[in-house]
């Protein structure tokens, strides 16, 4: 007859910390020699000869510690929910257990609250250690505090889940497994949904979806180093915090109704089978299917890349079969495997003929706010459509602020006009309408594009035959809706002008002409000096220019008379190379809001190609560069470029 006592038993929970404390002996100690390494981090930078404020050393805790505890918040939890658990994996263990005098809310609360304390112990005993120290030291603790409460909400939802996760599992690998994909499943799904649509639809732009925090173990990095920079993720503790209390309640529920006899099934409960069965023969799809798609390299043939996700799918139905029934002869099972299968092929034939329209989809111009438009995407013209995501961590490097140890927690005005003088960052309503023509002729075109991809890559000469162009698109809309697409494949053969002579025209617009060439926009009052790299095979010199009115002439005339098609990477014949480099030092810091190189620092940065007739000439007028010079770097020049 069972005891009538409370939900917790200390001979139990005392039971548990005899036979496991090796556990938190181990984590306390290996935990310990990091507390050592930062606190010694701390005096080191209290006399450090730069002015370190001691609450960016507090903060440190959470950056410092940010990888470490990935590695022990993961495998701690895990192994001691293994070990105080373990004995539902074994049928004489769970027979001898469930035969004590004790409720099973008992026993179930008792395990938990042992396996508990081995793992938040260790977090205790250091934030202790270092909350004394800095105190002594002079160093805020409160951060300590912080520290020390985000470590255990992470430990509280990961040792509550593997604990929930056993209950589902009557083998203790099962519960490993189910573990890990707990922790990595939202990630691993982004990244293959992103692929196989970027694969099917013509124009996809792999985007976000903000699944880091469904990974939590995934998260653990940047949300460390999100409290670090003072912007911690609140909203995630807090669902960290209920989908603990959920896991913690729901796994008694299923350990009251845990029957003892599952010990050695891979699945607890019957109406669950099912929906592991068809998750896992999901799963087994997605990455037996990805690694057959990459290996034979099959992203381009619809038929085999659909057969290779089919045959992962049939290795991880037929699998579970097995698992499931402890069996081999599982076949007879074929029917639901038919019905996945089916359910499959019309999911990617919706891709392939693109049932929802996502390629001929272009915003209206008079939705249009703004919009970027280059060969790639960068986080400056992210930011400069979007300020509002300005993260401190993230984005700190991007800006030269006055007191680059302490960034502002938002961009001001002076930041957000620096962003949009991207050359990519289009504002103007004709430059607008010009860029949007860009993508209509896409648009309008895709058939043609996407047979020249597979005419391309089943060609041995590829780029004889074919120019490959690179081109991506952001509309800002007006009611703050963000439209992306990205083109990576744009091939046509080498005498079709169609999109050249388009994205030509955009260029040659003024307003856009002066974003790629700022320099236009400056006389020679702007400028300090100007030097010139010269690097060729037996030497390499810098030569200055005395001459500024008469150098930013000559250079202005060529970039003015060269064709637009240069002035965006991909497009052109231009020859690229690093033979002769030209920086100008302007007497003002332009633009000094961003740590952005050639268009937007207080230097301007050029190379010197042959194209460059008139400023060659000029420099040879000058004397600064030679004949001599000239030859030898035309020797560097590959034959199909031209010479200087």
């Amino acid at each position: 007859m069972p005891s009538k006592t409370s939900f917790f038993n200390k001979g139990i929970f005392l039971n548990n910390i005899k036979r496991f404390w090796l556990i938190t002996f181990s984590y306390t100690f290996f935990l310990f020699l990091f507390t050592v390494g930062y606190l010694k981090y701390i005096p080191d930078r209290l006399n450090s000869v730069y002015d370190i404020e001691p609450v960016h050393i507090a903060l440190s805790l959470f950056s410092q510690s940010s990888e470490l505890m990935v590695l022990f918040l993961g495998f701690y939890c895990l192994i001691t929910a293994l070990a105080v658990f373990s004995y539902m994996h074994y049928p004489r263990n769970t027979a001898m257990i469930h035969s004590l005098p004790l409720k099973r809310e008992t026993l179930y609360t008792s395990n938990y609250l042992a396996g508990l304390f081995l793992v938040t112990f260790p977090l205790i005993f250091n934030s202790i250690i270092i909350i004394i120290t800095q105190a002594v030291l002079g160093i805020p603790v409160g951060y300590a505090f912080g520290w020390l409460g985000l470590n255990l909400v992470m430990t509280f939802l990961l040792y509550t889940f593997a604990v929930f996760a056993g209950m589902f599992t009557g083998h203790m690998a099962a519960q490993v497994f189910y573990y890990l994909i707990f922790n990595f499943l939202a990630v691993f799904l982004e990244y293959i949904i992103n692929n196989v649509l970027k694969d099917f639809l013509l124009g996809f732009s792999s985007t976000s979806l903000q699944t880091r925090p469904l990974s939590p173990l995934y998260y653990v990095i940047p949300l460390y180093r999100a409290f670090y920079s003072g912007k911690g993720d609140i909203g995630a503790i807090v669902g960290y915090v209920v989908a603990g209390a959920f896991f913690l309640v729901t796994g008694l529920l299923l350990y009251k109704k845990r029957h003892m006899e599952v010990a050695t099934d891979v699945i607890s409960f019957n109406i669950v089978k099912p929906i592991f069965k068809y998750s896992a023969t999901f799963c087994s799809s997605a990455l037996l299917g990805s690694i057959m798609v990459m290996v034979f390299d099959i992203y381009r043939n619809p038929v085999a890349y659909i057969a290779a996700y089919l045959f992962g799918g049939f290795i991880g139905y037929f699998v579970c079969e097995m698992l499931l029934r402890k069996k081999f002869r599982v076949f007879d099972a074929y029917k639901g495997f038919v019905v996945y299968g089916v359910i499959l092929v019309l999911l990617f034939c919706s891709l392939i003929f693109d049932f929802y329209g996502y390629e001929n989809s272009i915003p209206e111009e008079s939705e249009i706010e703004m919009m970027y438009v280059y060969s790639y995407f960068d986080s400056y013209a992210d930011l400069a459509l979007n300020p509002e995501k300005y993260d401190v961590s993230e984005h700190r490097h991007m800006f030269i602020f006055p007191d680059n140890d302490n960034p502002p927690p938002r961009l001001f005005e002076e930041h957000i006009a620096a962003l949009r003088r991207h050359p990519g960052v289009v504002e103007d309503r004709e430059a607008i309408t010009k860029a949007r023509m860009i993508h209509q002729y896409i648009i309008e075109n895709k058939n043609m594009f996407k047979n020249n991809i597979r005419v391309a890559y089943s060609t041995r000469n590829t780029y004889e035959q074919f120019k490959e162009r690179t081109l991506s698109f952001k509309y800002k809309l007006k009611d703050g809706r963000i439209v992306e697409r990205a083109y990576r494949d744009l091939f046509m053969y080498k005498d079709d002008n169609g999109l050249d002579n388009i994205v030509r025209d955009y260029l040659a617009l003024p307003q856009v002409t002066t974003k790629y060439e700022p320099i236009l926009t400056h006389t020679a009052d702007d400028i300090r000096s100007i030097s010139i790299d010269i690097y060729a095979r037996s030497f390499s010199d810098t030569k200055s220019v005395t001459d500024i009115k008469g150098f930013l002439d000559a250079y202005k005339k060529d970039v003015e008379d060269m064709d637009p098609l240069y002035r965006l990477d991909g497009f052109g014949d231009r020859y690229y190379g690093y033979d002769i480099r030209l920086n100008i030092n302007f007497n003002n810091n332009y633009a000094f809001y961003l740590n952005y190189g050639k268009t937007y620092g207080d230097n301007y940065h050029s190379t010197l190609t042959p194209q460059y007739r008139s400023t060659i000439d000029f420099l040879l007028n000058k004397g600064v560069l030679t004949r001599e010079i000239l030859e030898e770097l035309n020797e560097n020049i590959k034959p199909e470029f031209p010479k200087f």
